[in-house]
């Protein structure tokens, strides 16, 4: 009888198909809703011991900035070394909503960020791997993967924009005067800017 209902009208089959496709949509977006909030990728790894996550930190990294752009701005050449310690409690420091305790392994090539990422009044733990651009106005996040939640490979285009779209409001907010080369080794980010 249930079959016959299709058959009745093309209009019909036309609803039925739209509707089951719009059941599917919604099951996926819902499993995918559900994993991105329960539980997560484990926190990074750090490069040179444990991070330490203070004031005292955070106040060194504004030091070693300070004069950085103080040699830059008085036209020459400069370089400054940040430990994972000083970066974490910088952006612990300065990034806020929608991100809550990062923190910032270095690595040799490439860093990787953790934090977790508040959307509609959910948390969802994060993961971030890549590099950053410093030779523009703003910092340029170079994201070569992303983890979400529990949220499989396959699914993680759903939410990475989210994500994405987040970190780039971030780096926004941050001005570089002088274009920059990071080097990262193991647990040390090292900066060299020209005027």
């Amino acid at each position: 009888m249930f079959f016959n209902w299709f058959l009745m009208s093309p209009l019909r089959l036309i609803f039925g198909l739209f509707g089951a496709l719009l059941l599917l949509f919604l099951v996926v977006a819902g499993c995918t809703i559900v994993l991105a909030f329960s539980g997560g990728p484990a926190p990074c790894t750090p490069g040179n011991g444990p991070i330490d996550v203070s004031a005292a930190n955070a106040t060194g990294f504004d030091s070693k900035w300070d004069g950085f752009n103080a040699s830059l701005d008085g036209g020459s050449a400069a370089t400054v070394n940040f430990s994972e310690s000083e970066i974490s409690s910088f952006v612990d420091r300065e990034v806020g909503s929608p991100f809550h305790d990062p923190r910032v392994c270095i690595h040799d090539g490439y860093g990787e960020g953790t934090a977790t990422f508040e959307i509609l009044g959910f948390d969802a733990k994060i993961k971030v791997k890549g590099n950053m651009d410093l030779t523009g106005a703003h910092p340029v996040a170079k994201i070569d993967s992303i983890e979400v939640g529990n949220v499989p490979d396959f699914m993680v285009d759903l939410v990475q924009g989210l994500v994405e779209n987040a970190i780039e409001d971030e780096t926004a907010k941050v001005d570089l005067d002088h274009p920059m080369t990071p080097t990262l080794t193991e647990g040390n980010a090292k900066l060299d800017g020209t005027p």
